[in-house]
């Protein structure tokens, strides 16, 4: 565990698990998160590999609902895009949030993953980077923290259909800083041969057709934010960024 006790890694979290200092609750959440991994062909190859390699670190939020779990993420997203690119080439942040004792439904899901952006964005310690565009709906935009631009997935429990989003003990973030995917964009050779098959195993894996909202950063037709947090069906989609975005 880092020095201020936020991120893991998997090693730390294993022997945490061994000895028994895990509390259930988090160590139900990575277990279950190393099993999708490891066990699947889960479509994502990058977030496989990151698991794999030890090249992950994990951050227990605690209760969405609740201001100091977001704070927590703040926290300790600053310390991790700090020294991400210490940890390797291609390394990722989950984001485990504590299981409610009540079910709750998608929209409460879908309103606590945007307030833990729209946290992060009020409480951004850069301002926004100059070379980004502050428009969401400019195909160039992608939510930025600390300076950094980023892609984030969002899974919860209610994705029973679309499996690849689907987490069954509450809401989980991934995000992975944008510098460790520009060798591979949408304009490289192993950039698409990455996507062709994250698509082909997409298509495998999951109960419903990939949504029509995904699709490579820069194309003039994709929002990246839509991807997020994606709809249950196919048919529905995100019309406008949840909120504003704060640049200052």
């Amino acid at each position: 565990m880092d020095s201020d006790g936020l991120l893991f890694n998997q090693s730390e979290l294993e022997n945490a698990i061994e000895t028994g200092e895990l509390i259930a609750w988090k160590k139900q959440r990575y277990l279950e998160f190393r099993k999708t991994m490891r066990e699947t062909r889960y479509p994502c190859h990058f977030a496989v590999q990151a698991e794999r390699t030890d090249s992950a670190r994990y951050l227990f939020a605690g209760d969405a609902r609740n201001r100091d779990a977001l704070l927590k993420v703040r926290e300790g997203l600053r310390q991790y895009l700090e020294r991400y690119q210490s940890i390797a080439k291609r390394t990722t942040l989950v984001i485990f949030f504590e299981p409610t004792t009540e079910d709750q439904s998608e929209q409460e899901y879908r309103d606590q993953f945007w307030r833990v952006l729209e946290l992060l964005n009020r409480q951004d310690p850069e301002p926004w980077p100059s070379d980004v565009p502050d428009d969401p709906n400019d195909p160039e935009w992608e939510f930025c923290f600390s300076g950094e631009p980023m892609f984030i997935v969002g899974r919860a429990p209610f994705y029973t259909d679309r499996k690849s989003r689907y987490t069954p003990y509450g809401l989980e973030i991934t995000i992975q800083p944008r510098r460790t995917l520009d060798d591979i964009s949408g304009d490289t050779m192993e950039g698409q041969r990455a996507r062709s098959v994250i698509r082909d195993r997409l298509t495998d894996y999951d109960d419903v057709e990939p949504h029509p909202d995904i699709g490579d950063y820069g194309d003039p037709s994709t929002r990246e934010w839509k991807q997020y947090l994606l709809p249950t069906s196919n048919e529905e989609g995100l019309s406008e960024f949840p909120f504003e975005i704060d640049t200052e």
